[in-house]
C-alpha cells in the first residue's frame, strides 16, 4: 500500500484527504539477541513512548545533530547536549549500553557563509573559531565528547554519492545547476512517507523554507513547493565544489544524512536533536536517506529535546531574550545548570530566567548534596567498625538500609519510563533527607551502611554527570593531590578549632566575676574577665570560619552537636557561592520586610477603620455608595434612592453589629 503524506489541515500534497497516522508503518527490532531493560522511550517515530530494543545485542547507534557554528552557543544548545549527555549516560553507565554516538559539526551553511562575508573572514574560519568555542562550552558543561566527530566540510564526496543514488533511484531531479529531492514521487512510493513525524506541517510553507535557509534558491526552480535542495547551484563569493551538476554546495538536508550513513549501519538505532529540527530537517533526513537505500525507516527512536523557555517565552535574538553558555557560567556553576535539566523532563519545555530566580531550585538541590557527603564524611572519620559503637543493627538501621531498596527500584522504574530524571532526583533527594535525619539522629551510627548509601547516591549523581570526585573519598568534586594534602590539614585544624569552640563555651556557662577578698581589696571583680577571654576565643574561631577558610577555597560548617564538616574547592566557587547566598539571604530578608509591611499596613487599616464611631461607619467608608441612613447609621437606601431590601438591611446590619465589638474593644484599650 502506499503511504501518502499528509500535508496538514487534513490533506495530502495533492490536495487529497489525509490517510497517513504517525507510526502507522513503524515496526520495532526484533527481540532476540538483544539486552532488553524494559526501557520505553518517547519516540518521534510512533508519537508516543515504546520500548527501546537495540538492533544488534547491546549496542548503541546513535547519531546526534551538533550544532551550526557561526555564533556563540546559547543554553538552547546547553538545553539540548546537557539532556541529551544526561540520556547517554544513562544508557551506558546504569543499563550497560555500548553507544556509539556521532555528531556533526555544520560548517557549510548560509548563515555561516552570510556571517563571514559580513566579517571578511574565509568561512571555515570563521567556523573552526566557534567549533573551538562550542566544544569549550561542552568540556565546562561536563558534556561528554562524541565517540565521533563530523564536518560536513570533510564529507562533501559522500554527500556527492548520496545524492547519485537517490537520483539514481528516481527520487531526486537536476533543475537549473541545482539538484531537488522530488517530495511528490517519494510519497507515492509503496515503501515511503514523506512527513513521517510532523505530516500537519508538510503543508506549511513557512516551516517547509525554514529548510532551505537565507541564501536558499528560487521556488520556481522546484517542481513542487515541498520539494528541498539536495545541491545548491555555486553563487558569486560562495563557497563551492565540483560536482557533475557543475559546482556547488551541499543542502543542509543531506549533509546529516551523508555523515550518519557512512558511519552508522542502516538503520539507526537513535538519532536525535531539538524539537525545532523535527520538521522539515529530520523529516527530509529520513526521506532522502530512506530513498537512496531504497528501504524504510531509516531510524529507530527519533529523540527530540524540548524547546527552553526564557522567562516563559521562546528564546530567539529577534526577542532579545538570547543567553550564551559563558553569560551564564559566569554566575552559576555547570552543576546547577546540568541539575536545572535534570528537574525537567528532556522532551519538555523548561524555563530558565537569567536572573537565576529558576535556577535557585537547583543550587538548593545541589548544596543538600554538598552538605550531605560534607556530614558523611565526617560521620565515618569517627564511626569506623573498629570504633566504641556498638555494631548490632537497631530499628533505625534496618529502616534505612529499606530506604535504600526501595530508593533504588524507584530510581530503575524512573530510568525505565522514558529517562525520568525529575522522579528519580526525587527519589534520590528523599533518601538523602532520610539518611541526614539518621546520621543526626544519635553518637552512633553503621559505618558500612553509611558508605553504602553514600556510595549509590554518588554512583547516580555521577551517572548523571554531576559528580567529577572519586567514590573512595566520596568527593563530591575533583580534587587535585594538593587538595588531597588540604582535607588532611583541614582535619587537624578542625579538630583543634573543635576543642577551642568546646573548651570555650564550657568555660563561658561556668564562668562567673570572683570576687578578691584579699588583704587590701574591698571585693571587686577579679581580672582578667574570663569571660571575655571565651567570646575572643569563640570570635576568633569564628573569624577562622567566616574569613580566611573562605579566602583559601574551604568552606567549613559547625553543626548543632558541636562537630564539623568541610569541604575543599576553589576561592573563587567558594565566593560566588558564598555570593549567591547572600543574595538569596537577602531576597529572603526582603520578602520579610514587605509581609511585615503590609501586616503592618493591614493592622493601621483595621486600627483606623475600627476607631470609626458605628453611627458614622457606613458614611465614612461607603459614602458613595448610599443615599441615606437611620438614628444608627445604617444604610435605608442607595445613592440613586433605591430602598434597601430587608436581607439586605440585615447583613448590613450584621456588619455593623462586628464592626460595634471592635470600636468598643478599641475604646476600653485607650481608656
Amino acid at each position: 500500500m502506499s503511504h501518502i503524506s499528509a500535508c496538514g489541515n487534513g490533506s495530502n500534497m495533492d490536495g487529497s484527504h489525509c490517510r497517513y497516522t504517525v507510526g502507522a508503518d513503524w515496526k520495532p527490532p526484533a527481540k532476540d539477541g538483544k539486552l532488553l531493560t524494559g526501557l520505553h522511550v518517547n519516540n518521534s517515530m510512533t508519537g508516543g513512548k515504546t520500548e527501546f530494543i537495540p538492533q544488534v545485542g547491546n549496542r548503541v547507534s546513535w547519531y546526534a545533530c551538533g550544532p551550526t557554528v557561526y555564533d556563540a552557543a546559547h543554553m538552547g544548545h546547553a538545553r539540548t547536549y546537557l539532556s541529551f549527555d544526561i540520556i547517554r549516560r544513562i544508557l551506558s553507565d546504569y543499563f550497560g549500553y555500548d553507544v556509539c554516538l556521532v555528531m556533526n559539526i555544520t560548517d557549510i551553511d548560509d548563515k555561516i557563509i552570510a556571517r563571514s562575508q559580513e566579517q571578511g573572514v574565509n568561512f571555515l574560519e570563521l567556523a573552526r573559531h566557534w567549533e573551538k568555542e562550542f566544544f569549550k562550552d561542552m568540556q565546562d558543561l561536563n558534556v561528554l565528547l562524541p565517540t565521533v566527530v563530523t564536518r560536513v566540510s570533510e564529507y562533501v564526496p559522500e554527500v556527492l554519492r548520496l545524492i547519485e543514488e537517490i537520483e539514481a533511484n528516481g527520487f531526486a531531479y537536476e533543475s537549473q545547476g541545482s539538484v531537488y529531492f522530488d517530495t511528490q514521487r517519494f510519497s507515492k512510493s509503496a515503501k515511503h512517507t514523506y512527513g513521517r513525524m510532523e505530516p500537519g506541517s508538510v503543508a506549511d510553507q513557512s516551516r517547509v523554507l525554514e529548510g532551505e535557509g537565507a541564501l536558499g534558491v528560487v521556488s520556481s526552480e522546484k517542481r513542487h513547493p515541498c520539494d528541498f535542495a539536495l545541491w545548491k547551484k555555486a553563487k558569486p563569493d560562495e563557497p563551492s565544489w565540483e560536482s557533475k551538476w557543475g559546482a556547488g554546495r551541499p543542502g543542509w538536508h543531506i549533509e546529516c544524512s551523508a555523515m550518519a550513513s557512512s558511519l552508522l549501519p542502516f538503520p539507526l538505532d537513535v538519532h536525535s536533536g531539538g524539537i525545532d529540527l523535527r520538521f522539515p530537517h529530520h523529516d527530509n533526513e529520513l526521506a532522502q536517506t530512506e530513498a537512496a537505500k531504497d528501504k524504510p525507516q531509516w531510524v529507530n527512536y527519533f529523540l527530540h529535546s524540548g524547546h527552553l523557555h526564557i522567562y516563559g517565552a521562546k528564546m530567539s535574538k529577534s526577542l532579545k531574550n538570547f543567553v550564551t553558555i559563558k553569560e551564564c557560567l559566569e554566575q552559576f556553576k555547570p552543576r546547577h545548570i546540568r541539575f536545572l535539566c535534570l528537574m525537567n523532563r528532556w522532551d519538555s519545555p523548561m524555563n530558565y530566567s537569567p536572573d537565576g530566580e529558576t535556577l535557585q531550585q537547583a543550587i538548593d538541590v545541589d548544596r543538600s548534596f554538598l552538605n550531605f557527603f560534607s556530614l558523611c564524611k565526617a560521620k565515618l572519620r569517627v564511626n569506623l567498625p573498629a570504633s566504641d559503637f556498638a555494631q548490632r543493627w537497631t530499628e533505625e538501621d534496618f529502616a534505612l538500609n529499606t530506604m535504600l531498596r526501595e530508593t533504588k527500584e524507584k530510581v530503575r522504574a524512573a530510568f525505565l519510563d522514558n529517562f525520568d530524571t525529575p522522579e528519580a532526583l526525587v527519589a534520590l533527594q528523599h533518601l538523602v533527607s532520610v539518611t541526614n535525619s539518621y546520621l543526626n539522629g544519635s553518637a552512633g551510627v553503621k559505618a558500612p551502611l553509611i558508605r553504602e548509601v553514600a556510595t549509590y547516591v554518588m554512583y547516580i549523581l555521577r551517572v548523571f554527570g554531576i559528580v567529577t570526585g572519586s567514590d573512595e573519598g566520596l568527593d563530591y568534586e575533583a580534587q587535585s593531590e594538593s587538595n588531597a594534602a588540604v582535607e588532611a590539614l583541614m582535619q587537624c585544624v578542625g579538630e583543634f578549632r573543635e576543642k577551642v569552640r568546646c573548651a570555650s563555651t564550657s568555660g563561658l556557662r561556668g564562668s562567673s566575676p570572683k570576687k578578691d577578698v584579699s588583704e587590701g581589696n574591698s571585693g571587686e571583680a577579679s581580672l582578667p574577665d574570663h569571660a571575655a577571654v571565651f567570646r575572643e576565643l569563640l570570635g576568633l574561631c569564628d573569624k577562622l570560619r567566616d574569613k580566611a577558610l573562605p579566602e583559601i577555597g574551604i568552606v567549613l560548617q559547625d553543626r548543632p552537636d558541636g562537630t564539623f564538616t568541610f569541604r575543599v574547592s576553589t576561592k573563587e566557587e567558594v565566593a560566588k557561592e558564598l555570593r549567591l547566598k547572600k543574595e538569596e539571604e537577602q531576597k529572603r530578608e526582603a520578602a520579610k520586610q514587605e509581609e511585615q509591611r503590609r501586616l503592618a499596613e493591614a493592622q493601621a487599616k483595621k486600627e483606623r477603620e475600627g476607631s470609626i464611631p458605628p453611627s458614622e461607619y457606613f458614611r465614612t467608608l461607603h459614602g458613595e455608595q448610599y443615599g441615606s441612613y437611620d438614628d444608627e447609621g445604617l444604610p435605608l437606601t442607595l445613592k440613586d434612592g433605591t430602598e434597601l431590601s430587608k436581607s439586605q438591611r440585615k447583613n448590613l446590619s450584621k456588619l455593623l453589629e462586628k464592626h460595634k465589638k471592635v470600636y468598643e474593644k478599641l475604646q476600653e484599650a485607650k481608656n
